[in-house]
């Protein structure tokens, strides 16, 4: 009851300030729903179920390799579907890949996932219209019966306009035709977090024992864990090794195939290793950040808190006289505060749902498939933000709520407007030094984080700059009985003879933005392991690739057209590689291994490139690794054609793409500057740099918010004794500087306080910085004079109100 009698009063009360409560609100809004916002995506990334049947009985398996999770072949996944004993289903999958399909007439890319006929019903996955794949389905692959598969809902509703007529829709996979027979629900995205496949189709039987491709799920049988489950596959995990070990395969790379061991892995939550990574790192960043940025709205609502108690301190005296106790109007402040995080959560979680979506967004530009992730509220979300919306109204309704309990009614209802009234008090002085501090804090992490991102696109990236990538992808049967070497011969003959093109390569990388095929390079001498040698990348490239990508060659010569599959095979590394490897310096005609696949066991060196940043900006001497592509038909297979250019490359995009598409074998998906693609390699880097530096600019606006609100309630306060002392003679200069030094100081003690506490926070960000130390000094300073020139502002406007003060008006003042 009393309650609610007090939630009444408090409404009243604020309704009668709409400003402070508009300022208040929102405050909490920004705060809680930032935070809101980047917990919705971590529990949708991290935490949360699958939308499936009991996904706490899901396990995945995998094959351990040098200490990384990879597939299985087929036939690895039928020896264990033989031979486990624990499991109530297995389903194998794979990951999907960019696959050509045509839909009215219309090519074009879309990920395609094969499955096991039992995939969706040991997931326990419905249809919306149609039905989902089948055991039958799979048994009916290759019998001369039209395949089948199904569709998700995002892509019926873009690729397919949702269409009411989807099942029995004629779609080509790659120039095969294939039947629609349904779609799959809203959110479901089998076992990969975050990434619904397109398409579906039944898994075909594949007995290439080298190919590792295949994942594979376990469901649990009733009252097995874990452990028990991991023991039992293990046990016989030798001997699926040796019934699966490909003839084909001696050395050293038979020996790694039989090192490799069994991971047996709950599955809840999903499997998406690639997009948590490149998700959650950014956003415990901003979480960091959002929740300093929430203690620094606590604070700033906390001083004005206590300056609007402190102007209603005669009210609540006169109703102690009247017999409330000092612990009800304790209460009373408490409601207030309460009343008023309650609507900053209600704001706050339609901030998030916009929010969270927004962060998406940027997060995945240039992907092919869209991110699915369920954003909408569930009970962890919600609950965090009920905790917030608590924490936050009691941390900043406690300093009214103590200087209500503490007040002396009777000395307060005596005192008159013309007794000399004192500053801001200890109380409030003590806010806005923490609140100084804390906004330190905040704008040296968005300081180093937005100066770091300058620095990565202001670097050189060692390559050429106007040179156009253009990402090639075969036609359906595109490639069927093609001469690849040829194809590729003419192909480049022709396009480097067009107007405006200087030169053109073919490579299998794409650059800088991803990453290439990394195993341990060694000279073939050392050779005792696959493990042994140093760590590199490899890119298998045309010749002219130097010259066109601008990378010098500082020693040795270029591959030539005639480093084909009828020479020995021959290699390009990078300096600094050859350093490593040949310390002593002599390397041309040497002898390299790298990994264990047998074409590369026995490479001549013949050339040494020039570093470049050429798969990650962050590196500028990566260990690489250069071979022909002529020597290796089936790397011509998928690529990218690289165009140094005259002038604007973007302006010969649409002619070379007609080439291409001219000749009839493929085309290309996509075409990007090296500008464009560094720009695309900064993506995380750029999200957190923008995000960090609105919420630094947020920090600073709450901050001057509340120094100036604890500023102008002091000048209020102190209005007789301003008029006393200049009736005595003190001057208008005086005055202003007085206020201002004691704004001055407030700042100088919070900045004291805020660097040990900034530079001890800064060193979590270490990682992400690039040419910056965590204790960068011109960051720290820029960070502690923006806060000082702020403050003093924010000062200045009550400082030059009480220097202009009438004397006379002053000293009359009830």
């Amino acid at each position: 009851m009393n309650f609610w009698r007090n939630l009444r009063y408090a409404l009243r009360v604020l309704g009668k300030n709409p400003g402070f409560l508009c300022v208040a609100v929102l405050s909490l809004a920004l705060g809680i729903g930032a935070n809101t916002a980047i917990f919705s995506l971590l529990d949708a990334l991290l935490l949360r179920d699958l939308p499936v049947r009991h996904p706490e009985s899901l396990v995945e398996l995998s094959v351990v390799r040098r200490g990384s999770k990879i597939m299985f072949s087929f036939p690895m996944f039928r020896e264990i579907e033989r031979g486990q004993k624990v499991f109530s289903g297995l389903i194998g999958w794979s990951f999907g890949a960019a696959t050509n399909v045509e839909i009215n007439g219309v090519l074009s890319q879309a990920e395609v996932r094969s499955v096991t006929g039992n995939y969706y019903s040991e997931l326990g996955a419905t249809p919306l219209p149609g039905r989902l794949l089948a055991p039958e389905d799979v048994s009916l692959a290759g019998t001369g019966t039209s395949p089948v598969a199904v569709v998700s809902y995002d892509y019926w509703q873009r690729r397919l306009g949702g269409a009411s007529d989807v099942v029995g829709k004629q779609i080509a996979i790659d120039g095969q035709p294939f039947t629609v027979i349904g779609v799959s629900k809203r959110w479901f995205t089998g076992m990969t977090t975050g990434e619904a496949p397109d398409i579906t189709t039944p898994m075909k039987p594949n007995d290439n024992r080298a190919m590792l491709w295949v994942f594979i799920t376990g469901r649990l049988k009733d009252g097995v864990t874990v452990a028990p489950a991991r023991a039992q596959l293990q046990s016989f995990w030798p001997e699926v090794l040796r019934r699966t070990a490909s003839t084909d395969t001696p050395g050293l790379r038979r020996q790694l195939f039989f090192s490799m061991g069994l991971d047996v892995s709950p599955a809840a939550t999903g499997i998406n290793a690639s997009l948590r990574s490149h998700f959650t790192r950014p956003l415990y960043v901003l979480m960091g950040i959002v929740g300093l940025i929430l203690l620094v709205a606590c604070v700033n609502l906390a001083s004005l808190m206590l300056a609007r108690a402190a102007a209603r301190s005669h009210e609540m005296s006169v109703r102690v006289a009247l017999g409330a106790n000092r612990w009800t109007l304790a209460r009373q402040a408490l409601t207030e505060s309460l009343a008023l995080s309650a609507f900053g959560a209600m704001l706050g979680i339609a901030f998030a749902y916009w929010g969270s979506r927004l962060l998406v967004t940027f997060l995945t530009e240039g992907y092919l498939t869209p991110v699915v992730l369920d954003l909408r509220p569930d009970w962890r979300v919600l609950s965090v933000t009920a905790v917030l919306a608590l924490v936050t109204g009691i941390l900043f309704g406690l300093a009214p709520a103590w200087r209500a309990s503490r007040e002396d009614p009777a000395s307060v209802i005596q005192q008159t407007t013309r007794s000399l009234a004192g500053g801001t008090g200890k109380l409030g002085k003590a806010l806005i030094v923490a609140q100084v501090a804390l906004s330190l804090v905040v704008l040296l992490g968005a300081g180093l984080l937005v100066r770091s991102f300058r620095k990565l696109c202001a670097i050189d990236p060692g390559l050429e700059q106007g040179v156009l990538e253009l990402n090639l992808v075969p036609r359906p049967d595109g490639y069927q009985n093609l001469d690849m070497i040829g194809y590729r011969r003419q192909l480049l003959s022709r396009v480097s003879i067009r107007p405006g093109i200087l030169s053109a390569a073919f490579a299998d990388v794409s650059l800088p933005a991803q990453e290439g095929w990394g195993d341990t390079v060694s000279t073939t001498a050392g050779a005792t392991s696959p493990d042994a040698g140093v760590k590199a990348t490899e890119a298998t490239v045309s010749p002219g690739f130097f010259s066109t990508l601008g990378i010098s060659l500082i020693r040795g010569r270029n591959f030539e057209d005639i480093d084909d599959e009828h020479h020995p095979h021959v290699a390009i590394i990078s300096s600094t590689l050859a350093a490593r490897l040949f310390p002593a310096g002599n390397v041309l005609g040497q002898r390299i291994r790298f990994g264990f696949m047998p074409q590369y066991q026995n490479l001549e060196v013949i050339g040494i490139a020039g570093d470049s940043r050429l798969f990650d900006l962050h590196d500028a001497a990566p260990p690489v690794v250069y071979v022909p592509a002529f020597q290796y038909s089936d790397s011509l297979q998928f690529g990218h054609l690289f165009l140094r250019t005259r002038g604007t490359p973007e302006a010969l995009a649409k002619s070379v793409a007609s080439e291409i598409q001219s000749l009839g074998y493929e085309y290309p998906l996509g075409t990007k500057s090296i500008p464009q693609e560094v720009s695309q390699a900064l993506v995380e880097e750029r999200v957190i740099a923008m995000l960090s530096s609105f919420f630094g600019a947020l920090a600073l606006l709450l901050a001057s918010i509340g120094l100036y609100g604890l500023m102008t309630y002091a000048v209020t306060r102190r209005t007789r004794e301003i008029g006393i002392r200049m009736t005595l003679g003190a001057r208008p200069a005086t005055v202003l500087g007085g206020v201002l030094r004691e704004v001055l100081a407030l700042v100088l003690t919070g900045l004291a306080l805020g660097v040990p506490c900034a530079l001890a926070a800064s060193r979590l960000l270490a990682s992400m910085l690039f040419g910056l130390s965590p204790h960068d000094l011109p960051t720290l300073a820029g960070a502690a004079l923006l806060l000082v020139v702020v403050a003093l502002v924010a000062g200045y406007l009550p400082a030059r109100r009480a220097s202009h003060i009438d004397p006379m008006v002053a000293v009359r003042m009830q």
